[in-house]
């Protein structure tokens, strides 16, 4: 609080008796109101001081003053402190009226007033106020930047903070301000050279650190995003947000031993967080650890963190570790949360196949080729599915449908050409057989010529047909 002290009265000599009373009159009122001025200093520094007796010494100070400026300023803490925003307000706002020059955090003052009692737009003038009054307080600049970058007026905070750096170019909170307003609106240069600025000043900022580091993920350079994060990480050991970034970038750039590190020192640091053990769970599948995997992907769901791709990777590698019945719940889990999955269809469908479920082994590979018309993998499988069930005239048309794609291979025209015969399609089954035996003219010419020594073959409708004979190469 501010000192009363006496100011230098004039002496009565030159003035007539009318003007010596009239001064005699006010030093009398000033002591009277001076008196109970300096009751209320008496407190400043005890357990009454911020009470409600010590503002009202201050109050009978003002009522016998009203121009007390001292008085109103003292006040007016008195208020604050007590979170009586409006009346410090009305005080301070006086005190300014009455002496403009009296304090040089008056507007700084009014404003936290302002703030505090949700006013913030009356906290800004006040403090736009004061700056113009004092271009360079750096209290009111720097209070001014914050409140502006908390309505996100990033342009006028951006103007402020250029102020600030004008009077103190090594301010490096300014620097970072007004890189991070950079960064948010996308110029990405500029937030750049403000980081690196800060840098210059304080290299071992770990808030500059790791958001270059974000920037230059964000340009796609690798290689400095992970020099920046590695260094941000020196700082600050141990920061789960940061481990997480610096896992994605070595992810990116497959290097997925340095990945799983980072997840999983993250995790460490943030075990709750579901998202970062379904990564560790993808990278430790990259590395061919089936079990480790298994172990993170079932932790992220643990944790509530149920996508289709979890669950969709927890059923390859159940099917890897042959845990057949749990990769069934995996692969249908996630076609619940995304039912457009082809590969989960075709995965599904083919593990259902080896687990001889062959009706729904159907039911899923034809979901996959309904999807993708264009999956050669998805037809042949469908084929000896339905082959399987017997249902030759489907199995024809699947493998007919391969064919057509050019994805057909030679044990695929051999099936088709037999699936001709016992449909009596001499003709169409002697051409199947011919594409098997160009693209391996030694293994199907073998079989189709041992499968003619039996006495009853599922030749023996083309047995003596010209076409064949030639195909076979015999006599």
């Amino acid at each position: 609080m501010v000192s009363g002290s006496l100011p230098l009265w004039p002496q009565a000599g030159g003035k007539n008796k009318k003007q010596s009373e009239r001064t005699i009159q006010e030093a009398r009122t000033f002591g009277q109101a001076m008196q109970w001025f300096k009751k209320g200093e008496s407190l400043i520094g005890t357990p009454r001081e911020n009470s409600e007796e010590q503002a009202e010494f201050f109050r009978k100070a003002i009522e016998i003053l009203p121009d007390f400026v001292e008085a109103r300023y003292n006040l007016g803490l008195i208020y604050a402190n007590q979170q009586r925003m409006k009346d410090a307000i009305a005080q301070f706002e006086e005190v300014l009226r009455l002496e403009p020059d009296f304090s040089e955090d008056i507007h700084f003052l009014i404003a936290s007033a302002y703030q505090k009692s949700g006013n913030t737009k009356a906290a800004m003038e006040s403090l736009e106020e004061g700056v113009r009054r004092r271009p360079h307080d750096m209290k009111a600049l720097k209070a001014l930047a914050f409140l502006q970058i908390q309505n996100r007026q990033d342009a006028a905070a951006a103007g402020t903070l250029r102020k600030i750096l004008q009077c103190n170019r090594e301010d490096v909170a300014a620097h970072l301000d007004l890189a991070l307003i950079h960064q948010k609106n996308k110029d990405l240069e500029a937030a750049v050279r403000c980081y690196q600025a800060a840098l210059k000043m304080d290299p071992a900022n770990f808030a500059a650190r790791y958001n270059m580091g974000l920037i230059r993920i964000q340009q796609g350079n690798y290689a400095e995003a992970i020099k920046e994060l590695e260094a941000a990480n020196q700082i600050q050991t141990g920061d789960a947000v940061l481990l997480e970034r610096l896992g994605d970038v070595y992810a990116e750039l497959q290097e997925h031993a340095k990945a799983a590190a980072a997840y999983e020192a993250s995790g460490k640091a943030n075990p709750d967080r579901g998202l970062i053990f379904a990564k560790l769970g993808f990278s430790q599948a990259n590395l061919n650890r089936p079990q480790s995997a298994v172990a993170a992907l079932e932790k992220a769901v643990r944790l509530n963190h149920e996508t289709s791709g979890v669950y969709f990777l927890l059923g390859d590698l159940y099917t890897l570790l042959k845990r057949n019945e749990q990769a069934v719940l995996a692969y249908r889990k996630s076609l619940e949360l995304n039912p457009q999955q082809k590969t989960a269809h075709y995965n599904l469908g083919t593990l259902y196949a080896e687990m001889e479920r062959f009706e729904d082994a159907m039911s899923e590979l034809k979901i996959a080729v309904q999807l993708d018309p264009s999956d050669s993998s998805a037809w042949a499988n469908l084929a000896l599915v339905e082959e399987k069930l017997h249902l030759e005239k489907e199995a024809i048309g699947a493998y007919e449908k391969l064919a057509a794609l050019g994805e057909a291979r030679a044990s695929h025209y051999f099936r088709l050409g037999l699936l001709y015969v016992t449909n009596e399609q001499p003709d169409r089954a002697i051409t199947a057989f011919a594409r098997a035996i160009e693209l391996e003219p030694d293994k199907y010419r073998m079989i189709l010529r041992e499968e003619l020594k039996k006495v009853h073959s599922v030749l023996d409708s083309i047995r003596y047909n010209t076409k064949f004979y030639r195909l076979l190469d015999l006599p």
